[in-house]
């Protein structure tokens, strides 16, 4: 992740996934009357749903706190932009070493790049269950006119694509890595040694 065209390449990733959520969250924020129609929206979905546990969930839990949920997504999918965005312009400059001047901003912004990314990446799978299912992509003759993957289907993918390169570009700014982080979190008898020792 040092190299900058390694960098580069994921800065870009996170700029247009991160314009993509601002522009979402924002047009529900411009309309003025996302959260008060969101009760109405929902049950416009739930006609024919197949899934029939969450369109039960969102009868139970999230229909009778609508507005409530409502200025949560919007305002949430603006945060996942805003982040996303921040993440990437952090993305382009020489990354900081420890002692360096902003070297914990570097470690906020990946860190909140990656929770941001995995937020994103539930609000979407949760829009296609409310929406009638997931629907994984693949050939269909009848659709020859339309397009081959919506967006948003491609959206969890390039988000755990996001959180990949983010932990490994903490993993080498910290210069821990994984293992050894969750080795200092969880207690020793929890968790093997790296070298394969199990502690008793």
């Amino acid at each position: 992740m040092s190299q900058k065209p390694t960098r580069l390449l994921l800065a870009a990733i996170q700029a247009i996934i991160g314009w993509e959520w601002l522009m979402s969250g924002g047009n529900k924020l411009l309309s003025g009357t996302f959260p008060q129609d969101l009760a109405d929206t929902l049950s416009s979905m739930f006609k024919g749903n197949p899934d029939s546990w969450y369109v039960s969930f969102l009868q139970s839990v999230v229909l009778p706190q609508s507005v409530f949920y409502g200025y949560l997504v919007e305002w949430t999918e603006v945060a996942i932009g805003v982040i996303l965005l921040g993440g990437a312009v952090i993305l382009l400059g020489q990354p900081r070493q420890k002692g360096q001047a902003q070297y914990r901003l570097t470690l906020v912004y990946s860190s909140a790049a990656m929770i941001a990314a995995l937020v994103g990446a539930f609000l979407t799978i949760n829009f296609h269950f409310m929406a009638g299912g997931w629907i994984l992509p693949w050939f269909n003759s009848s659709a020859a006119n339309g397009e081959g993957i919506d967006l948003d289907a491609l959206l969890p993918p390039f988000e755990l694509v996001i959180i990949l390169a983010q932990g490994a570009f903490l993993a080498e700014l910290t210069q821990v890595n994984w293992l050894q982080r969750l080795q200092r979190l969880l207690p020793r008898k929890h968790l093997p040694s790296l070298r394969g020792e199990v502690s008793h």
